[in-house]
């Protein structure tokens, strides 16, 4: 905690009284002492380290919002100020007020930027107070005025309002609007491109090959439409196949499939998603192991348990931040029948150690995986295999869980890592192990 104090109480530009007192007159200058703060905090927390800093500094901004907000009527914010008021409501966590000031604001006559960044915080505050249907009708009025910009919308369609509108709304408003999303989006000349970016590089850098430069940015602009074009297919096979329509969402997967080019690297995560979808329900595939650490007999020796395969890496991120809220997942449920082992593969690197050549030989990466287990404290087997492993369980991301039932069928499989996300895959869990 000693990191967090210190932002906290050094780097407080203005007291709670004076932001108060500030924000009658000028909302934009304490917007503006908010986020140097938060800048500052944050960029501190950082070097200092720490997670739970965060959380911190987001309150302690929580905090200085509200109290510049203590004595205004959102109601009698003139529409020219209604945006900066906004924002300040948004950071107090006064989210109708937001998008009442929001859409005050979007009547007067903004820039396309302006009106741009007042639809997408009021449609995060709806998000927030799961307003569906507004989030519904928001989606065709949205238009990003940049080609960043709409493809920077259309990703948070896909990937945070659709779950919104389809629990509201169904299912098929959500592919409405992905649809909707994608059809609004732009993107700039790929040569266009090349040519903008390569020469802001050799700006920064006069010895840069401008020709390098534009070769690589050329290759960045060609592959931006059909990853996006991939993102938002199988985002609508996710939600097809979360609603029980699992035909509709193979059906999307193999038309993507039957369009896509041959070296697209997406071609590899259909196939894979398609696996997987087809794996659900089915008998779990047989695990490839030649050596681990902890008690580990194969899927045979587990049946009747349920059994999470973790699929993970010593250099995956979210795998880490994840391992906490599954060793708790672990101690609570293992009594009811619950087990996990992790399942990685060879790297050829240990943390810093052979970054470049990555041809550290197997028995030393696989001698220092005791050193990870001691670290984050793992009480589960951890076992190695072959890259085949990935292949038959569809992995194509970490961290990739794998949850299969007591009568050894796979029951889901959940992907990535976020606390909310989180708390969902636990309540899963604990129906499983709790239903015989």
């Amino acid at each position: 905690m000693k990191t967090i104090r210190k932002p906290l109480l050094v780097l407080a530009l203005l007291t709670l009284s004076s932001l108060a007192a500030l924000a009658q007159t000028d909302p934009k200058q304490v917007l503006d002492e908010i986020f140097r703060y938060r800048s500052k905090a944050f960029a501190e927390m950082q070097a200092g380290g720490g997670a739970a800093s965060f959380e911190a500094v987001a309150a302690a901004v929580a905090e200085r919002a509200a109290a510049a907000i203590k004595d205004v009527k959102a109601d009698g914010v003139e529409a020219k100020d209604a945006y900066d008021w906004a924002q300040l409501f948004s950071l107090a966590g006064r989210h109708k007020e937001t998008c009442d000031l929001c859409g005050k604001f979007l009547k007067t006559s903004p820039s396309d930027q302006e009106r741009f960044d007042a639809q997408m915080l009021m449609m995060r505050s709806c998000d927030t107070l799961e307003e569906g249907h507004m989030l519904a009708m928001m989606v065709p009025q949205v238009k990003g005025p940049t080609p960043q910009a709409s493809q920077a919308f259309a990703q948070t369609v896909a990937f945070q309002f659709s779950d919104t509108i389809a629990k509201t709304m169904g299912i098929d408003a959500a592919l409405k609007a992905l649809d909707t999303a994608m059809a609004q989006v732009l993107f700039e000349d790929p040569e266009a491109y090349a040519q903008r970016m390569a020469a802001a590089q050799k700006r920064n850098n006069p010895n840069a090959d401008e020709e390098v430069l534009k070769k690589t940015y050329l290759g960045v602009a060609q592959a931006q439409r059909p990853a996006l074009e991939y993102a938002f297919a199988e985002r609508k096979a996710e939600l097809l196949a979360e609603a029980g329509r699992k035909p509709e969402a193979k059906a999307i997967l193999e038309s993507f499939l039957s369009t896509a080019e041959p070296n697209n690297p997406n071609v590899r995560r259909a196939k894979a998603f398609g696996l997987r979808l087809d794996m659900v329900g089915a008998t779990a595939p047989a695990l490839t192991t030649e050596r681990g650490y902890g008690e580990f007999g194969g899927l045979e020796s587990l049946k009747g348990k349920v059994v999470l395969l973790d699929f993970f890496a010593h250099w995956c991120g979210p795998c880490i931040a994840a391992f906490p809220e599954m060793i708790k997942l672990y101690e609570d449920f293992r009594p009811l029948g619950l087990e996990i082992v992790g399942v990685t593969t060879y790297y050829g690197y240990y943390k810093r150690e052979n970054t470049e050549k990555r041809d550290m030989p197997r028995d030393v990466e696989f001698d220092k995986m005791k050193e990870f287990i001691a670290e984050q404290k793992l009480p589960w087997p951890v076992v190695y295999g072959e890259r085949g492993n990935l292949d038959a369980y569809g992995v194509t991301g970490i961290p990739h869980v794998t949850v299969i039932g007591r009568d050894g069928k796979v029951h889901s499989v959940k992907i990535g890592y976020s606390p909310s996300s989180f708390a969902k895959f636990r309540q899963e869990i604990e129906r499983l192990v709790s239903s015989k």
